[in-house]
């Protein structure tokens, strides 16, 4: 008899039901819906990050398949990846374009690279390491399985230097630099926020259809080469929305070029006090005619500042560019899974 009483449902009066959800109706929801990848096995919180990365073909990370998790075991220098040191090694990548990539099938990352060809690529990763500096748990059993040292987890990896100035690539990622070794790191003057530096204007490089960053070598190269090409000392200035470049005897106006116009910038490993951006006569996805603007300067330091400060004042704003760095023959931004 009490088997039978106990598998009696209880019943509430819709009027307390009602009451109920009106209190429910009050109480403050957050949910968030990512970082459950790993919530069967804890119910810790990794730190969880989303990026949008310039339009690339490749991202210039190299990833392991373990246990349905895509694991970040190293990134190439000078990649898109290594820019402002967002992505670490042990990093696991968690979405691509907002597509779960766990149980994805193998090539499903390339697969998404080809479909949105040309885009600002949105990828998400699990942090291998937390705030405190400790490694996310079960991300390092991940990394045990896969033997990997940990002592390069949140690092970039052993060759993670700046090629250019030959320094080490101990400095800080972007998101935790001060604010006063952030005006170090990219000098800006006044309080209008722009970024000035007085270079020689060297030319223009035509090159039609192609706003590709690796164009920038070559055209350095033609444009040094080229001995009839008039030299002006200018004043290139780098705003929160684009690029103007004044002529500095007189201040006449010789470039101006909205962020979005900009595909890319950056310099040489060989000619460190040359450097240029790309840009087009529209918005780079719709332009068909893009030049290299090239500038030359007598410090090398202020060619790797300036070639650094235009992504640096539009954080903020559109991101459709290809950040600087150096550049190689062949651009090391390509993503490949071991």
């Amino acid at each position: 008899m009490s088997s039978i009483q106990e598998s009696i449902p209880i019943s509430l009066p819709p009027e307390i039901f009602l009451s109920l959800l009106a209190e429910v109706q009050k109480i403050p929801f957050s949910l968030y819906l990512k970082n459950a990848s790993f919530l069967d096995d804890t119910w810790e919180m990794a730190e969880y990050k989303d990026y949008e990365f310039v339009p690339c073909e490749v991202l210039g990370v190299h990833l392991r398949y373990i246990n349905t998790h895509l694991v970040v075991t190293d990134i190439d220098p000078e990649s898109v990846a290594a820019e402002d040191g967002k992505v670490h090694i042990g990093d696991v990548m968690d979405e691509l374009y907002t597509e779960s990539l766990r149980g994805a099938k193998r090539g499903r990352v390339r697969d998404l690279f080809q479909l949105y060809k040309g885009m600002p690529v949105y990828v998400s990763f699990v942090k291998a390491r937390l705030p405190d500096g400790q490694i996310y748990r079960p991300i390092s059993r991940l990394l045990r399985q896969l033997d990997l040292d940990l002592s390069l987890v949140g690092s970039q990896g052993k060759y993670g230097t700046d090629a250019q100035d030959g320094q080490l690539a101990s400095r800080k990622p972007a998101h935790a630099l001060l604010q006063e070794e952030e005006q170090d790191e990219i000098p800006v003057h006044g309080p209008d926020g722009k970024a000035e530096f007085t270079v020689v204007y060297r030319g223009a490089y035509p090159l039609g259809e192609d706003g590709r960053v690796d164009r920038i070598h070559d055209s350095i190269e033609s444009v040094t080469n080229d001995r009839g090409r008039r030299k002006e000392v200018v004043k290139i200035e780098m705003t929160e929305t684009g690029v103007e470049v004044r002529r500095l005897s007189d201040s006449e106006l010789l470039l101006n070029h909205s962020y979005t116009e900009v595909s890319a910038c950056g310099r040489r490993t060989d000619m460190l006090l040359f450097f240029g951006y790309i840009a087009g006569e529209t918005t780079c996805n719709m332009a068909k005619d893009f030049k290299c603007y090239i500038f030359e300067t007598d410090d090398q330091a202020e060619a790797h500042y300036a070639g650094r400060a235009m992504p640096h004042q539009h954080k903020f704003g559109w991101k459709g560019y290809v950040p600087s760095g150096t550049l190689r023959r062949k651009v090391l931004c390509h993503i490949r899974a071991d």
